[in-house]
Formats: C-alpha cells, sequence, structure tokens
C-alpha cells in the first residue's frame, strides 16, 4: 500500500491516507506507516485512531521532521503530537479539519456532539499528530 500511494496512481488513492515516514526518538530508525490526514491550509492533520494502544505518535511529542506523501506528492514538513488532555483547543482545532475533510470522520472517532462542542472531558483520549509544512 505505501508504495502504491507514493506512485503516480497516489494521486487518485490518496485522497484520505497518507504516508507518513519519521525518526524513531530512541533507536534513530526511520519508520513508515499509512495514515487517513485531512488538510487545512498549510497544516496536515494525522488522527491517530486507538492511540492508547499505539505508540508511533509518542516519537512526536516533540516536533520532529516527517516526510509525507500525500495523493502522490512527497512533503516535508514538522510534525508534533497534540493530546487533547493536555492541549484541547488546538486538538479541538484538529478534529474539526479531519471531520470537515474526512467523509465518515466523525463517526470514525467517535464523538459524542460537534468539534466546536466538544469539552475538555470529550477530547481526553484524542490523539492528532500536526504536520506544518
Amino acid at each position: 500500500m505505501r508504495g502504491l500511494l507514493r506512485s503516480p496512481a497516489g494521486r487518485w488513492l490518496g485522497k484520505h491516507l497518507a504516508v507518513i515516514r519519521y525518526t524513531g526518538a530512541r533507536t534513530g530508525q526511520r519508520r513508515e506507516l499509512v495514515a487517513g490526514y485531512a488538510r487545512a491550509g498549510a497544516a496536515v492533520w494525522i488522527w491517530v485512531g486507538g492511540a492508547a494502544s499505539k505508540r508511533w505518535w509518542r516519537n512526536l511529542r516533540t516536533p520532529a521532521p516527517v516526510e509525507l506523501w500525500l495523493a502522490g506528492a512527497h512533503v516535508t514538513g514538522r510534525g508534533v503530537a497534540v493530546e487533547g488532555a493536555v492541549d484541547p483547543e488546538t486538538c479541538r482545532e484538529g478534529v474539526a479539519a479531519y471531520v470537515a475533510s474526512v467523509p465518515g470522520g466523525r463517526r470514525a472517532m467517535r464523538l459524542k456532539a460537534p468539534p466546536e462542542r466538544l469539552t475538555s472531558g470529550d477530547l481526553r483520549g484524542v490523539v492528532l499528530v500536526r504536520v506544518d509544512t
């Protein structure tokens, strides 16, 4: 899937799926994965579904360089994890961008209300990665 999303065919297939490449904070190893994304201006928002059981996003708790393949185009930027429990306002901004761009995003995220009405408690387990390109 990663190779396909990086190819010219990725223009059609990668409308909501991206390949993200980052470097492990402890190991220094480069890692890649496929994730859903939404664009909002110069920012790319990647929702981390089931964040409590995933570890990859923790490499981005401190801002770090990342590479993305979005709709077949290679883009570089600086990624940082946005945790709803730590920064609910920025998290709400990312949730709003994701829900507005991804069909079924609100249902997939299991949101109790529209993003503008979510409380800090509602955002407690939500994690997104913001990449500034």
